[in-house]
């Protein structure tokens, strides 16, 4: 056609066979009515059942095409229709949602990050722990902050203390070096409640203290051959790490 002309219909693939698309001799028909109850009319010839659909205003829609002989139901299928995309946005929305919870957020941490700033750090991982996203708290070394490796991980400690203080979390990845970068991966520990919520008596010593400790809880996932639920521990800071035999960049 010239441009300008009018655009040629696409067809658009129907996902059910509706109407006169039905080739099949007989059909099994359901008869849907406005309040989604459905009763079962017994198989009869399709062209009496595409009848029945017109003396009801309504449509045969084929819901079952493997079946012997196919089901169809005498519906509205625009209506129809309208339902079945408006659940399948709702899933993709809810998938979507999903994925972008579990999405994996970045913190980034210098070796010789003041307090101010570590709090600035910790306060952003808490809110991406409370979304619902694992977070790696990462600790880049630049030029001769290589040579002290022990004051990146005594940051990276410092702020998974913080962390620990603030909400129960599980360390999915302890302190590990990789290149200039020192990393640990956590998130929060969903069942650290059912562990750590105890009857009073038990919280309680017998001349009458609390048993509990300065240090945060951090529930560390370690490989074990037990089955129940990870025991919740207090942090402990891993030993230095050796300074790498890699060449160090000038900043």
């Amino acid at each position: 056609r010239g441009r300008g002309g009018p655009r040629a219909i696409v067809p658009v693939d129907e996902p059910f066979r509706v109407n006169d698309r039905i080739r099949v001799p007989e059909v099994r028909v359901i008869l849907e009515d406005d309040d989604g109850n459905e009763e079962n009319l017994g198989v009869m010839p399709t062209y009496q059942a595409r009848r029945l659909a017109e003396e009801r205003d309504l449509d045969l829609v084929e819901v079952a095409p493997q079946a012997q002989p196919p089901v169809c139901k005498v519906m509205d299928y625009g209506r129809f229709k309208y339902s079945l995309e408006r659940k399948q946005r709702e899933a993709h929305r809810a998938g979507r949602a999903g994925r972008a919870a579990s999405e994996m957020k970045d913190v980034q941490l210098s070796p010789r990050i003041d307090d101010h700033d570590l709090q600035v750090k910790v306060d952003r991982a808490l809110e991406f722990l409370t979304d619902g996203h694992p977070v790696r708290m990462v600790v880049r070394f630049l030029g001769r902050d290589m040579r002290h490796p022990e004051n990146g991980m005594r940051a990276l400690q410092t702020a998974l203390d913080a962390l620990g203080k603030e909400i129960a979390i599980r360390v999915d990845q302890a302190p590990r070096m990789e290149g200039r970068q020192l990393f640990a991966l956590v998130r929060v520990d969903k069942g650290a409640r059912a562990r750590t919520d105890k009857p009073a008596d038990e919280k309680t010593g017998a001349d009458g203290e609390t048993n509990e400790t300065d240090s945060p809880m951090v529930a560390l996932d370690t490989p074990s051959e037990a089955t129940g639920p990870v025991a919740v521990v207090p942090v402990v800071a891993p030993e230095p790490i050796a300074e790498s035999a890699e060449p160090v960049a000038t900043a």
